[in-house]
């Protein structure tokens, strides 16, 4: 028989299939399924701040609605307030648990601060790398592209000095000059890229 043994971001794979980020890997049940099947690896669908803000600004509306109803809700009950990135962290460590094969966790933040503390909170999954989701979305008249391709190498380079799993870059094919972009990332210490990234 052949070898199909590979690597990915220096991770030893048994074959090159992986499962890519999607709503099946929110399920352990598939999850197993897949990797009896065969499946070398796992990557987890991306921790997106942009989605944790959201839900915490809805959440924020709807109890609002309540404040100050009457003097007893205010002083029995304890504040009420978003968990964060925790149910995904639980379900990304119950995923760790279930699984033999590598599981690569992904992460789409939006401040340079986010991208360091919850790469951390990812590593301490367990989990056996991190892909970085890079995806920059036009909103500012006066940013040029250089200034977000440099941001994003700081960015990784922030992360690379704050954990121990290998790194990847998952990139849009965007960039003006992709092959310069990727060199520059390559140099400032991604062990691996994804290509392309697509957001919906």
């Amino acid at each position: 028989m052949s070898r199909l043994t590979t690597q990915h971001m220096g991770v030893t794979l048994k074959n090159p299939i992986i499962l890519g980020a999607s709503n099946m890997v929110t399920n352990i049940d598939k999850l197993k399924q897949a990797e009896k099947a065969g499946i070398a690896a796992v990557v987890y669908r991306s921790l997106f701040e942009e989605q944790i803000q959201l839900e915490n600004y809805e959440m924020s509306d709807h109890l609002e609605g309540y404040n100050d109803r009457h003097a007893e809700m205010i002083t029995i009950f304890p504040v009420i307030e978003h968990g964060g990135p925790r149910e995904h962290l639980y379900n990304l460590t119950q995923a760790r648990e279930a699984l033999s094969i590598p599981l690569f966790a992904s992460l789409n933040a939006v401040y340079d601060e986010s991208w360091v503390e919850y790469a951390r909170l990812l590593e301490d999954t367990g989990v056996d790398g991190l892909e970085l989701n890079f995806f920059a979305i036009p909103r500012d008249f006066d940013r040029s592209g250089h200034d977000i391709i440099q941001q994003q190498i700081q960015t990784l380079k922030a992360v690379k000095a704050v954990v121990k799993i290998p790194v990847s870059v998952k990139i849009s094919p965007f960039y003006t000059n992709i092959l310069k972009t990727v060199k520059d990332m390559d140099e400032a210490g991604a062990d691996a890229f994804v290509i392309f990234n697509r957001l919906f």
